[in-house]
């Protein structure tokens, strides 16, 4: 069978030894290295299906996880519009200045917000189309940004909730906001290898995937706490796949994330807000933030604005806020974050912990002293 007849399968392949030695072995059977992943010590790898069974029995080998498909969390269309935004009448004094957010998606384009009255798109690293410059072909990591950073030049209205802060941008998702578990997993090597050149302290993540079983040791869960291993705090989306239990995405399943879900106006979790235990008990999300009908940048026009509601709205909140945090103590740790977003958190009646979590985040505390 020729090359062209040969069927590939994507996987993402651990180590037992390292990168480096278990490279002759993915040599011997045709495997193409499409990334290097140290600091999970993995290597995603596109082989022939055949030989798949061959490479998993080599005692180098410590696992193989099929690369899935992931996706950003779906933007939510509403029967009815429910008021609720992230508008400020008036701005701010320095939140966020300083930090660095990482926001994996489908990439940013040059809004005015973010680039006056100076340019606070620091980096942009693109693993789908290889460009150099910030550009989004789907929205979606645009309207994220903005939550998180805009500053409301053109509007004087619609402001982040760390608008001072620095962003990186990494493109790992197509104009579909698709993409694949190795992009996300490269894009959050990539963000591991730059934090400290970009000061970077947060990584937003409004994407994910499904799970069905105990998955809480996929390459997703194992990226997001090695990136909080490295000292970084990385807030997830739980996904919109409410109102049924147990429905929390990957990497929001995992316990060392901050997992976020969204609520209404008034105050109340939205019904296609993901919602827990996970399936290894853990109470999830961990809170909740606004994540209807909320205003943010549009990636059409640098001045122009756009509404969506889902998980991926609430999460930036929680991430902007999470920079204003070390902007004002810089020697906080992941796990110091998320224990005083918590506790500041405030309960929703009538919802379960499993809807909430500590309840709704109580960022007007955290912006006031910022």
């Amino acid at each position: 069978m020729s090359e062209n007849e040969t069927n590939f399968t994507s996987v993402i392949i651990y180590s037992n030894r390292t990168i480096s030695e278990i490279k002759d072995c993915i040599a011997k059977y045709y495997g193409h290295i499409k990334y290097e992943l140290p600091f999970i010590n993995a290597v995603a790898v596109e082989i022939p299906q055949e030989n798949r069974k061959n490479i998993a029995h080599n005692k180098m080998i410590s696992r193989i996880y099929d690369d899935v498909a992931v996706s950003k969390t779906p933007i939510y269309k509403l029967k009815q519009d429910i008021s609720q935004g992230n508008s400020a009448s008036t701005f701010y004094s320095s939140r966020g200045k300083g930090v660095g957010i990482a926001i994996i998606d489908t990439g940013v384009a040059p809004h005015y917000d973010l680039i006056k009255p100076i340019n606070r798109i620091i980096a942009f690293k693109d693993f789908i189309g290889k460009k150099e410059i910030p550009y989004d072909d789907d929205g979606h990591g645009t309207h994220v940004a903005g939550i998180a950073l805009g500053n409301g030049y053109s509007s004087r209205k619609y402001i982040g909730t760390s608008p001072c802060a620095n962003l990186i941008a990494v493109k790992a998702l197509d104009d579909m906001g698709n993409g694949t578990a190795s992009d996300i997993l490269a894009g959050l090597q990539w963000v591991i290898n730059n934090r400290k050149r970009y000061n970077i302290k947060v990584i937003n993540l409004s994407l994910g995937i499904t799970v069905d079983e105990n998955c809480e040791d996929d390459p997703l869960v194992k990226g997001a706490e090695a990136a909080v291993k490295h000292g970084i705090t990385v807030i997830a989306a739980a996904g919109n796949n409410g109102p049924e239990k147990c429905t929390i995405n990957s990497p929001g399943i995992s316990p060392y994330v901050i997992t976020v879900g969204a609520t209404g106006f008034p105050p109340a979790v939205a019904k296609f807000s993901s919602k827990g235990p996970t399936h290894a008990g853990y109470i999830k999300p961990d809170l909740v933030a606004p994540g209807v009908d909320i205003t943010s940048l549009s990636n059409k026009n640098p001045k122009g604005y756009a509404v969506q509601s889902g998980t991926s709205m609430a999460t930036p909140i929680v991430s902007g806020v999470a920079a204003c945090l070390y902007s004002s103590m810089p020697y906080l740790k992941p796990h110091e974050v998320k224990k005083i977003l918590m506790k500041k958190c405030l309960p929703l009646k009538k919802e379960s912990r499993n809807s909430q979590g500590h309840g709704l985040l109580n960022y007007e505390i955290f912006l006031n002293n910022s």
